[in-house]
């Protein structure tokens, strides 16, 4: 097990958060994901695999504080066999689907987070340099029978473990775009930062699927072809996934009945939440509220402005993405 593959960390991430008060299951995600991976390491034709899809490339964005962080968690702890997971997710509602014990910890998994920077960072190549040296250096511990040398790109070992291997992987890849928001990054900085991602993933027969979260679109950051693979999923364009992400009226009312049980001398009304966080709205017209204001308020017991928009974030109001807030 290494870092970034089939890395503990994911899992001891959604492992906290599973055991929070005010805990939301949206495992029911999983379910739009695991048609399109294949079963147990069976490929196409065996236990109903479906991988070599077209639709096997995901984005999701979502403005930052909605939970995108810890659903790329709960993605790689139920795929990934970096961990035993199943004492979580046995007791959540994915736990009914039929191939639960087919995909749970049988994949292996890519996870890597791009806001996380080398030490004293103040250019680009370190921090490409960083991301391909661990991978490398994870790949190279899983598969020491595979042949690898320190100057081959990171797609090259990947082809090579999967032609060796019959390996495959699934890659979730948290805060894609977080690069495009730092000083030191030039444009050509970005060009060769959109190179570098289609070259590890596009048209990849080792990529079982490629899962990528992202604050704007990614038309705001490539006008080519780059990553036109992905089949992205915004807030107010997309019905699909738009319940996993926030928190809907009925899920508020079950945390607000779990906040009036443990809470001594409550100080908040359901309408508080209501009034204060029911601000954005789907494509399907459903209303969400922020998660991280909800979580805020209701362990803190007092309602406030737990969402804070600054830097280069309040792009996100920009965008014609007819996003709506209070």
């Amino acid at each position: 097990m290494g870092i970034y593959l089939n890395s503990k960390s994911p899992f001891g991430q959604f492992l906290d958060e599973a055991a929070a008060t005010y805990f939301v299951d949206k495992s029911e995600m999983l379910t739009h994901l695991i048609p399109l991976t294949s079963c147990s390491g069976s490929y196409i034709g065996q236990a109903g695999g479906s991988i070599g899809k077209s639709n096997k490339y995901i984005c999701i964005t979502r403005p930052r504080r909605f939970g995108k962080t810890i659903t790329a968690c709960m993605i790689a702890s139920f795929f990934g066999k970096g961990t035993d997971s199943g004492s979580v997710f046995e007791h959540l509602k994915i736990s009914s689907h039929e191939k639960f014990h087919c995909h749970l910890n049988q994949h292996n998994v890519i996870y890597i987070s791009f806001n996380e920077l080398p030490q004293n960072c103040t250019d680009f190549h370190s921090y490409i340099g960083r991301i391909q040296k661990i991978l490398k250096k994870d790949l190279k511990k899983e598969f020491p029978d595979v042949e690898i040398h320190e100057d081959d790109a990171v797609w090259d070992i990947l082809n090579a473990v999967y032609e060796t291997e019959d390996a495959r992987f699934i890659f979730v890849l948290d805060e894609w775009d977080y690069i495009f928001h730092r000083d030191f990054v030039t444009n050509r900085d970005k060009s060769a930062f959109l190179e570098f991602l289609s070259n590890l993933l596009k048209g990849k027969a080792y990529v079982e699927l490629a899962y990528m979260t992202g604050i704007l679109p990614i038309a705001k950051y490539s006008s080519g072809s780059e990553l036109n693979m992905f089949f992205e999923y915004t807030m107010a364009t997309k019905e699909k996934y738009s319940d996993c992400f926030g928190f809907t009226d009925s899920e508020v009312d079950e945390l607000y009945q779990r906040y009036l049980s443990v809470t001594p001398v409550p100080r908040i009304t359901r309408e508080d939440l209501k009034y204060w966080y029911d601000g954005y709205q789907t494509v399907s017209g459903k209303r969400l509220y922020n998660p991280r204001s909800v979580f805020g308020a209701l362990s803190d017991n007092q309602t406030g402005s737990y969402w804070t928009s600054s830097g280069p974030y309040d792009e996100i109001f920009t965008i014609s993405d007819r996003m709506w807030m209070r």
